[in-house]
């Protein structure tokens, strides 16, 4: 009798691999049992339990068995013969319906089966073929019947209601059978319990199932058990390193962590709000660790700081990172631990594709992470079983503009009431309509505020306004810098930032600039730099995230929000007493494309009776600026984003995804990335060498309008090669200082 393979490297027999994923879906249902709830069907883990157990019975075929052995194209899908062997599960019609697409779809969607393999009744061609195919199960039928047997063998309940099928001549279309009825009743409008919740979970966990056996993890790892007890050996560790000492929770700390449910904590930037949301996570864990907690930040930097910060504390093995350059950030971090350009390259990816699973109990990430799931995009149903009874905390909410707003929040209501999850938002500073807006989401959630004299404990900042413009404060910079200040200088573009830091290049040779136009490899130099220098210049992407601590601070003129933010980045351990704050009250010639002209005024008005800035005012101060919400603009840009999100969220169904909301959710992102002209070499060098995680160290990003001049100008061009996609290339100056000129055409022109 032949030996069935189901896997080819390494090798694996059809048997053990179907064990292995077993083994997944044992951990699942004994570690988030809560899915049953959330599918709103009793039998869930039930009917999961025969989805992977036939799921790769049509690998049997001769066809299919050659591929692995002699790498001779099969060109059919194994999961269509699959399909066929529900015919003998006792279960309704309708149950047997969701276990046949489950195993169906879990590798490819509906929509691309039926695109690639038409082997419905209807098309002669396609079901001749299916039945060709089903006949390749003949020569193998004996080895397959042994592992049939084992079926109810494994199965968790008393009795199982599936016997083995005695011959290929029994198998059904799956086509015919089911998803046919499911394609009529979509289109029709007649939706099932199979088209919501119960089917998302079911393919999800399905395709979980199969991923992880195949990475070769058989299990579901649970969140940290004792977490506090974990956190407070971690904070006092901390502590002894500093020469201080750990005195227990504050009184808000203590509050959160005995909160269960929807939680909006507001307190002051280094007052402890992340211990915080962790004790508010190890609360509302279940009893099996198993809800998966996902900590939401705004910006690359600060997620990258955040993820290494709780590896500490939670482990490598359980937590995860998730943003846009998220590969090459974990690539380079085995790069520092003097592993092998491959070594780091194979241990990169193999570290992003189990944190897109369900594998990992932690996971710092953008909300645009979350976001992907919504769109329908391919693997959407797998995360979406990951989100469920999830714990999400969100920090610095307020940072997002009112279009990227509306998604978030959009999202939040549909995990909540759909999924179950729970959130904790926290700010250090939020306009009180934002507020009202969460609150409303969240259905009126436990809100806790630091009462005004604990506050005023974190009070480190005097405002002064400056009558003129940054340039003409580079003599008061100047002068910082002689007395022996750290000082920061944060200008609202690119451009500025960059004329600025030229006119104080020769004041300390202890400069540094920073903005979001460096390509990769220069920024994460320039930030591991950052430390010890005497001078940094920067724009948006200095005022949150980066763990630095000036002495003073000057900065062009900004909405109070931003400006709060920037204020964080000066006395940020509160060793220095009170320290100055400078806001210039002329801006750039640009900044009206970037801030409210009314908002920045009215910031300005806020600050002139203000000297020393009391942490206990800066809400009023907030909420006078922001008295009336969004402006008539941000409003209509909230609104008809909500509107057209809610109605194309009822456009997403389980088993079939969306090519095309790949590039509604790519827009988003609202910049393109280019690679200076100078290194495009150097970065075919390292595409040809099979080098692709250091060739996006020579990638930085433009906005769309700045794309587009750009691109009508001739400064762009897109190169093709080594069969990999288009690159952009933009023929500006680059220095590795200054960074990417973009008013300033590139040495290599002709």
């Amino acid at each position: 009798m032949s030996i069935l393979f189901a896997k080819s490297d390494p090798l694996e027999t059809l048997l053990d691999h179907t064990e292995n994923c077993l083994a997944v879906y044992n951990s699942l249902r004994e570690r988030m049992p809560f899915l049953t709830d959330v599918s709103q069907n009793p039998e869930f883990f039930e009917h999961l339990f025969y989805a992977v157990a036939l799921h790769d019975f049509g690998k049997a075929a001769t066809g299919f068995q050659k591929q692995l052995n002699n790498r001779t194209l099969w060109n059919f899908r194994h999961e269509i013969l699959s399909t066929g062997f529900v015919v003998n599960l006792q279960f309704p019609q309708n149950v047997k319906q969701a276990i046949a697409l489950a195993i169906l779809t879990h590798h490819k969607d509906i929509k691309t089966l039926i695109e690639k393999h038409p082997c419905w009744s209807q098309n002669k061609h396609g079901y001749q073929e299916w039945q060709r195919r089903v006949a390749e199960l003949t020569p193998n039928w004996d080895a397959l019947t042994e592992i049939q047997k084992h079926v109810p063998r494994w199965c968790p309940t008393a009795e199982c209601v599936w016997t083995p099928v005695d011959s290929p001549d029994q198998l059904i279309s799956g086509y015919r059978e089911f998803l046919t009825p499911y394609m009529n009743d979509l289109e029709d409008g007649d939706l099932t319990t199979l088209h919501g919740t119960y089917g998302m979970l079911l393919r999800g966990c399905m395709i979980a199932c199969d991923h992880l056996a195949s990475a070769g993890k058989n299990e579901i790892q649970t969140a940290l058990d004792q977490l506090q007890a974990h956190l407070i050996r971690h904070i006092e560790k901390k502590s002894e390193q500093r020469g201080t000492r750990f005195y227990g929770w504050e009184g808000f700390q203590k509050t959160s962590g005995e909160t269960s449910g929807q939680l909006m904590l507001s307190a002051p930037t280094g007052s402890g709000k992340t211990e915080a949301a962790l004790l508010w996570s190890d609360k509302n864990q279940s009893e099996t660790f198993g809800n998966r907690v996902f900590y939401v930040l705004p910006y690359t930097a600060s997620i990258n700081a955040m993820y290494n910060r709780l590896k500490e504390l939670v482990s490598d093995e359980k937590i995860g990172v998730l943003h846009g350059k998220a590969a090459y950030f974990i690539y380079q971090q085995f790069v520092d631990k003097e592993y092998t350009q491959r070594e780091a390259a194979e241990s990169a990816r193999q570290e992003i594709n189990l944190t897109r699973k369900i594998c990992r109990p932690y996971k710092v990430l953008t909300p645009f992470q979350l976001l992907k799931a919504f769109f329908g995009i391919r693997g959407f149903e797998m995360q979406m079983a990951e989100m469920s009874e999830g714990l999400f905390i969100f920090d610095e909410i307020h940072a997002y503009d009112p279009h990227t707003t509306a998604l978030i929040l959009t999202m939040i209501e549909k995990l909540r009431k759909d999924y179950n999850a729970k959130f904790c938002i926290m700010t250090a500073t939020m306009p009180r309509f934002l507020k009202n807006m969460i609150s409303e989401t969240l259905e009126e959630p436990l809100q806790i505020e630091m009462d005004a004299e604990e506050r005023d404990k974190y009070t480190r900042h005097r405002v002064q306004l400056l009558e003129d413009n940054i340039h003409d404060a580079v003599p008061l910079i100047v002068e910082r810098i002689s007395q022996g200040q750290r000082v920061l200088v944060v200008c609202n573009t690119v451009r500025q930032a960059q004329n600025v830091f030229q006119e104080l290049m020769g004041v300390t040779e202890n400069a540094k600039l920073l903005h979001s136009r460096f390509i990769l490899k220069d920024r994460e130099r320039i930030e591991k730099e950052l430390e010890d220098v005497d001078l940094l210049v920067g724009t948006q992407a200095v005022e949150v995230s980066l763990d630095i601590d000036f002495d003073c601070l000057f900065s062009e003129p900004a909405p109070i929000d931003a400006l709060i933010q920037r204020f964080g980045r000066v006395n940020r351990k509160r060793q220095k007493g009170i320290c100055d704050v400078s806001i210039c009250k002329k801006g750039g010639e640009n900044d009206h494309y970037i801030y409210s002209k009314d908002k920045v005024e009215r910031t300005l008005r806020a600050f002139e009776t203000v000297d020393v800035l009391y942490e206990s005012t800066i809400q009023d101060l907030i909420d006078e600026v922001y008295n009336d919400g969004y402006d008539e603009k941000e409003r209509e840009v909230f609104e008809t984003a909500k509107r057209l999100f809610e109605r194309h969220l009822q456009g997403i169904v389980p088993f079939i995804e969306s090519p095309s909301s790949r590039q509604e959710f790519n827009e988003l992102f609202k910049s393109v990335e280019v690679v200076p002209e100078c290194y495009e070499e150097d970065f075919w060098e390292k595409i040809e060498n099979r080098e692709y995680y250091d060739s996006k160290a020579y990638i930085t990003q433009i906005s769309y309008n700045q794309f587009a001049r750009l691109n009508k100008d001739g400064q762009l061009y897109e190169q093709k090669r080594f069969g990999q996609l288009g690159q952009w290339f933009i023929k500006v100056r680059y220095d590795e200082t200054l960074g990417l000129l973009i008013d300033e055409h590139s040495t290599n022109i002709l």
